[in-house]
Formats: structure tokens, C-alpha cells, sequence
């Protein structure tokens, strides 16, 4: 189980590197037109890749990354903290389109659920293999 909340982990962080590669692909395709003289009928098809991504895939493997935590009984203090990254994320990609500015907290933040995925599948990797509980064994009296 430690080895697929590590694998999961690393996909959450992989997928967050691709939104910024796709959104900067949209960027860059859409200034391009503009410069040319064209305007665009839509989003780039890699805006719409980057928000499917995000609404999808993301929310599903951070909540996969909490049951597998949940059963690893390993990393999940970090798992929980994904899984409210992901969700300020959604909130500030919503806010944004209202308020462009938004947008740079949007941006600052896909930098923390990639640091808090990282942190996770490390502290799993180093994390001892037994706890022992902490739990008091009654004895009978002698």
C-alpha cells in the first residue's frame, strides 16, 4: 500500500507540472493568434485539457491518495492536506474567471499541492515499517 500511495503521490505532483505545461501551450497559442490578426472562436484545446485535469483527474487521485492512506495507515496528515489544496484550487479557478487576478493565487497554489504530494510520498518512503500502539494492556492483578 506504501508503494501506491507513493506511485499515486508522484502522479498527483506529474499531473499539476502538466496543467502548467498545458496552460502555458494555451497561452502562447492564443497570443500567437492575436499577433497574426486572428481571433479565437474558443479556449485552446489545451485550456480545456487543463481545466479537465483539473476537475477530474485531480479531485479522483487525491481521493484515491486518501483511501490508500487510510489503509497504508501511513501519510495520511498529507493526503488531507492534498485533498484541501485541490479543493482552495477548484475554488480559486472558479473565483478567477471573475476576478482574473485570482488567477496568480491559482498558480502559487498548484506549487503547493506539488510540494504536499512530494512531502507525502517521502514521508511514506521514510516512514517506519510498525507503529506499536500506544494503548494500555490491562493485566490482572498478582
Amino acid at each position: 500500500m506504501r508503494t501506491a500511495y507513493k506511485v499515486v503521490a508522484h502522479i498527483i505532483a506529474a499531473a499539476v507540472v502538466l496543467q502548467a505545461a498545458l496552460i502555458a501551450w494555451g497561452t502562447f497559442d492564443v497570443i500567437g493568434m492575436l499577433t497574426a490578426g486572428d481571433v479565437p472562436e474558443g479556449p485552446p484545446l489545451a485550456g480545456i485539457m487543463h481545466g479537465m485535469i483539473g476537475m477530474y483527474a485531480a479531485p479522483v487521485l487525491v481521493l484515491a491518495l486518501l483511501v490508500i492512506a487510510l489503509l497504508a495507515h501511513a501519510g495520511l496528515k498529507w493526503a488531507l492536506w492534498l485533498v484541501l489544496a485541490v479543493a482552495v484550487q477548484i475554488t480559486l479557478a472558479f473565483v478567477a474567471f471573475g476576478a482574473p487576478w485570482v488567477g496568480l493565487l491559482h498558480g502559487i497554489n498548484a506549487f503547493a499541492i506539488i510540494a504536499l504530494a512530494e512531502l507525502g510520498a517521502r514521508a511514506v518512503a521514510h516512514a517506519p515499517a510498525h507503529v506499536p500502539s500506544t494503548r494500555k494492556v490491562m493485566r490482572p492483578a498478582t
